[in-house]
């Protein structure tokens, strides 16, 4: 299943496939592949059916007809562990503490009182329900779409009622069997996707994600909660609708009709302890005969410049990974099924092999070691030192952005994505591991959602 269109891009790379090539082949305009890819405009689903045929279809065979290749072969002949590597990886004491943390909001959250009740819609995996259940508020029920996605959900909040899968589907007779069943309710989280908009004001009328923020309104406005949070990629706020407006306006204009007062805040997790660089908008909506003020959390990490600072320095990649086993390409830790590493092309590991920590293969000097495609920003190492990149669904594929574990050549394993996510390492997951990626890649840093959480908690 194609996931985005970066998505898309990197599987596209990965294999060698021209972006030409591919449109030629699924008899896609290039220019609407190329918007696609940039997250610019959504594709029709017959051309998005197309595209997953080829990428199903294609033989190693034909990709050595489609592509000239500078190298001869694929082979995965794996890498011996450097020692000189292996000693740069020492636990912080960034890390130490950081791993206390994540167990001691685990043990409050658990046994606290609860003092709130949520309702928790596009749920994902339960990154965003996490944090507010650290907070101690009692999740009631959850909506998600994706089944492979509700049982890592069920299995981590078994006592949350499954009230559906299509919020698009769900009726008023239904919210309002809801509204009965659980009484009052504190708050309603949720982060509609949005990849049916488009930043130049173009996008598909047929795609269904256009409509999915109304569809949540929908439900905030029956069951009327206190507060309202929804979360979405921070360039929804340039995102235009079909007759050219602002989305960000009709997101406001819908808050109001239902009865809220609403503000909407630009954040970067890294700023509220959470050891990534990933940036979101949350629309904050308060009922209005509460007579309160939507506000955010005040920020707890930033730069430290002396003692007298008044935030916390950013956690870095080192303070979420640097007790993990290290491991090469294909090599997989004992102990633990999710810190496993993907197994990768001899060629790939040879560009990769001497890039320096925030470089890419592209800028080898060496012509002959940069990949064939791409952009400075794939194939490229993280820093240790300093707070890891996007956690996007992709973080497997060694070729997309920025997936490259800073020492060790090869693409980040699912538990270095969960603890730059910080999801602790209890958090239960099922399903094949693309689904899990794909989940992770989706959700709200817990410790976010705890902040987001814990000032609410106040507010109310």
């Amino acid at each position: 299943m194609i996931e985005s269109g970066f998505w898309l891009k990197a599987k596209r790379q990965e294999i060698g496939l021209s972006q030409a090539k591919l449109a030629e082949l699924a008899r896609v305009p290039q220019h609407l592949l190329s918007a696609f890819e940039l997250d610019k405009s959504s594709l029709h689903t017959n051309y998005i059916g197309s595209i997953e045929e080829i990428l199903k279809t294609i033989s190693e065979t034909k990709l050595t007809e489609i592509k000239k290749k500078r190298y001869q072969s694929h082979s995965f002949n794996g890498i011996a562990k450097d020692s000189a590597r292996v000693s740069q990886i020492t636990q912080t004491q960034g890390n130490i503490d950081y791993l206390e943390l994540l167990k001691q909001l685990e043990k409050t959250g658990a046994n606290r009182l609860k003092k709130g009740k949520i309702i928790s819609l596009f749920s994902g995996c339960g990154g965003f329900s996490l944090g507010f259940n650290w907070a101690s508020f009692e999740v009631l029920g959850f909506l998600e779409l994706k089944k492979e996605f509700r049982r890592i959900y069920q299995r981590n909040f078994p006592n949350a009622v499954e009230l559906g899968s299509d919020i698009q589907k769900v009726t008023e007779i239904e919210v309002s069997e809801w509204k009965n069943k659980f009484g009052d309710i504190d708050v309603i989280i949720g982060g509609p996707p949005c990849q049916g908009f488009s930043l130049s004001g173009k996008r598909d009328k047929s795609d269904a994600r256009n409509t999915l923020f109304k569809d949540y309104l929908k439900i905030v406005r029956k069951l009327q909660p206190k507060i309202a949070v929804m979360e979405n990629v921070r360039l929804l706020t340039s995102m235009k609708n079909e007759d050219g407006k602002l989305v960000l306006n009709d997101i406001y204009e819908e808050f109001e009709k239902s009865g809220y007062k609403v503000k909407h805040f630009e954040v970067n997790a890294k700023n509220f302890g959470v050891p990534q660089h990933r940036e979101r908008v949350f629309f904050i909506a308060v009922r209005t005969d509460l007579n309160l003020l939507p506000t955010f959390p005040n920020e707890t990490h930033g730069e430290f410049s002396d003692l007298f600072s008044t935030v916390e320095p950013y956690r870095t990649f080192a303070d979420a990974c640097s007790d993990l086993e290290f491991l090469e390409s294909s090599e997989k830790s004992e102990t633990d099924f999710l810190h496993e590493a993907v197994n990768h092309p001899d060629h790939v590991i040879n560009w990769l092999w001497n890039v320096p920590q925030g470089k890419s293969a592209h800028e080898n000097e060496d012509v002959n070691l940069r990949p064939p495609s791409g952009y400075n920003t794939t194939y490229k190492r993280q820093i240790w030192n300093e707070p890891a990149s996007t956690v996007q669904t992709t973080f497997g594929m060694i070729s997309g952005c920025r997936n490259v574990h800073p020492v060790a050549t090869r693409s980040l394993t699912i538990r270095e994505a969960l603890r730059i996510q910080s999801f602790p390492d209890s958090y239960k997951f099922v399903g094949s591991l693309g689904d899990i990626r794909a989940s992770i890649g989706n959700a709200v840093p817990p410790l976010l959602a705890y902040q987001i959480a814990q000032h609410l908690a106040q507010i109310l």
